[in-house]
């Protein structure tokens, strides 16, 4: 085999990895696709705690809270204070209510996912997302993406007794494509330590709608209410290009 085929099965390998991003709310990461005034991510889909030998080996499993590496400096990138944290709200629900997610997996390594809410923002811990584990529509908390890679839009029932000026909803995708042991003698496929994959987003639960002008995204192309330098770096054309882009995908879906 020549170096070159092997350099192309090489990349051909690193390129099967599972990923996946949630779209709607969109995360930290993926609000600046939709035109949220915040700081481009292009890896998006890849928050996997640093890597699978990293979350496992280097930091015995942990993982922060959003994704990011546990050992990585505080505040981690997507935590609120990080780069990406930027407490930008992309969405108001009234309490009890249900609302669609729509989770992107771009490569999926079966497994499944759970959705969880923390209340207080700067608490940067998953004590606070364990007090709230959302329930499906139909029943149950956690749901198993049977479609390989694909767009999925899941409907979540909210606490009926939580309000929240800003909460920060939680996703956790367990991939199962790894063998290992079971814990009951025998060993199989999806048990033992697994990747894993996060994404946080801003939300706010409550009676009525309390958007700061500036926490809402841009309407149209013309309204600039940040100074141009601000979206230079922040990548807001990036975002509106994406936003037209996914336009032009819906119209095409219609015809």
């Amino acid at each position: 085999m020549s170096w070159c085929a092997l350099l192309i099965l090489s990349a051909a390998i690193v390129c099967v990895h599972g990923h996946g991003r949630v779209l709607q709310p969109p995360s930290r990461a993926s609000a600046w696709r939709y035109g949220f005034p915040t700081p481009p991510n292009y890896d998006d889909d890849g928050l996997n705690c640093g890597g699978f030998s990293h979350q496992w080996t280097v930091n015995g499993g942990k993982c922060g809270i959003c994704g990011d590496p546990y050992d990585a400096s505080i505040p981690r990138p997507h935590e609120l204070g990080g780069v990406y944290g930027q407490g930008v709200i992309v969405e108001h629900y009234l309490p009890g209510s249900v609302f669609t997610a729509t989770v992107d997996l771009t490569a999926s390594h079966r497994g499944y996912w759970e959705f969880k809410l923390c209340p207080e923002p700067e608490r940067n811990e998953q004590e606070c997302f364990d007090q709230y584990i959302l329930e499906l529509e139909d029943g149950g908390t956690t749901f198993r993406p049977d479609r390989g890679s694909s767009k999925y839009e899941v409907s979540y029932r909210l606490p009926s007794g939580l309000v929240c000026d800003h909460c920060v909803l939680q996703w956790r995708y367990t991939a199962g494509n790894n063998w290992g042991d079971c814990n009951n003698g025998t060993h199989g496929l999806g048990c033992g330590n697994q990747e894993q994959f996060y994404a946080c987003s801003d939300i706010s639960i409550g009676v009525s709608k309390n958007f700061e002008a500036e926490d809402s995204p841009p309407e149209g192309y013309e309204r600039i209410p940040y100074p141009l330098f601000y979206y230079l770096r922040h990548g807001y054309f990036d975002a509106q290009q994406g936003k037209r882009d996914n336009e032009i995908d819906n119209d095409i879906e219609k015809e």
